[in-house]
């Protein structure tokens, strides 16, 4: 494992290359990088807290040879990798989790981690798929022995993918069908969404059709879960439009039924530029995202869908990816805490914000030169003032940091 320094926002960037190909690669790249879809290099990344006080990242990536090879003419190849750090050390030995035959890929990878301390993993997956492509998962203790081995088949056909843990147990939120057509440079769009519950070890409990009708086009499913019920939004195409009405509901897995019904937030978001996290200090969920307009906002929603408060005079928020979240007492009222969430912002920054069980307010801006790609972010705090982000790119995994105003 090479590792290389860059000074700027204290940033690493790590290859899992030998020396004689970092050569080929920033030839190859640069100048063409711009042409292609980068999620062809790596794609889909979370980080998750571990019992011991660890944390563990978990990402799709194509192999490290095969990097200067992959274009947008060429079949996806990735696998799952992971990468265990503390706050103490954040020195990375990325390992191999999850790989199948045949070169096909497993991208992106999602990944949640239920109260008993289980992990699972799902994928859009092209490996054994008898309809193109299949969502499937697997489970894992926090050592990563196996629970429900790879490949678990949570639905033939499905695909864009996301999984959330409630309690004990696990959410798949996932897409299935395909038109043609529309959606980001006319390549179409996933055409309904549907979830599947499981327990901790994986076995299926329960499913449910969200959004399957015939005069809607649904897809890009994400989600978010509390100790109780999932919040689940997704983008539903709008005919003629470049942008996409936001839809959100509420499902509780325990009654394995949609306890608010699906509704639309707003009419105006870009493709794919929209995010949800439980903030479990105020217990809320937090949808971000970003318009067509590029100005970005937030609504502030309790376990039972209502919106509490919003906020639309934020900067815009960066595709596919998530916060840095800490819980503080409020230093004028200590009996009231805050949650602090820390979204990267387009094209460059972040944005530091403090939310109450009623409101969200802007606390600090912070400006950075690295441009964020739109494949995958995470981040969290290593200590009240620092934030830690891996943030995926056509040349690997990159570690930032940074110190904020408490």
């Amino acid at each position: 494992m090479l590792r290389s320094m860059s000074m700027t926002g204290e940033r690493i960037e790590w290859f899992s290359v030998k020396l004689l190909l970092i050569i080929t690669l920033f030839f190859s790249f640069v100048g063409h990088a711009e042409d292609r879809d980068l999620r062809a290099f790596q794609h889909g990344l979370d980080i998750l807290p571990l019992p011991n006080g660890q944390y563990v990242s978990i990402w799709s990536s194509v192999v490290s040879e095969k990097l200067q090879l992959t274009n947008n003419d060429e079949e996806w190849s990735h696998n799952v990798y992971m990468a265990s750090f503390s706050n103490a050390s954040t020195r990375l030995s990325p390992e191999l989790l999850i790989s199948a035959p045949d070169h096909t890929a497993q991208e992106p990878a999602s990944s949640a981690i239920s109260r008993d301390g289980h992990i699972m993993v799902t994928m859009e997956d092209a490996y054994q798929a008898k309809h193109e492509l299949m969502q499937s998962y697997a489970v894992f203790d926090t050592q990563f022995k196996s629970i429900a081995p790879y490949q678990q088949v949570a639905f033939d056909g499905g695909h864009s993918g996301h999984v959330a843990a409630v309690d004990n147990h696990f959410v798949i939120f996932f897409s299935e069908g395909w038109v043609d057509g529309g959606g980001v440079d006319d390549l179409g769009s996933g055409d309904d969404v549907l979830l599947k519950t499981y327990n901790s070890i994986g076995k299926e409990l329960g499913q449910l059709s969200v959004s399957v009708d015939k005069q809607h086009r649904d897809w890009w499913p994400l989600l978010a879960g509390s100790q109780h019920v999932a919040l689940l939004v997704w983008q539903r195409f709008i005919d003629d439009k470049t942008n996409a009405q936001l839809m959100y509901s509420i499902y509780d897995p325990i009654k394995n039924t949609l306890i608010k019904q699906p509704i639309a937030l707003r009419g105006d978001v870009q493709y794919y530029t929209y995010d949800v996290q439980f903030l479990p200090t105020v217990n809320r969920f937090l949808i971000t995202g970003t318009t067509e307009n590029n100005t970005g906002f937030a609504y502030l929603i309790d376990e039972q869908g209502l919106v509490v408060n919003t906020l639309n005079t934020l900067p815009p928020f960066v595709r596919e990816a998530q916060p840095a979240i800490i819980g503080y007492q409020n230093e004028v009222e200590p009996h009231k805490v805050v949650e602090r969430v820390v979204y990267p912002i387009a094209p460059s920054g972040l944005v530091v914000l403090d939310v109450n069980k009623t409101s969200i307010n802007i606390k600090q801006r912070l400006y950075d030169p690295y441009l964020w790609q739109y494949i995958g972010t995470d981040g969290v705090f290593l200590d009240e003032q620092t934030v830690y982000f891996h943030t995926l790119s056509q040349y690997g995994l990159k570690e930032m940091r940074w110190h904020i105003q408490k």
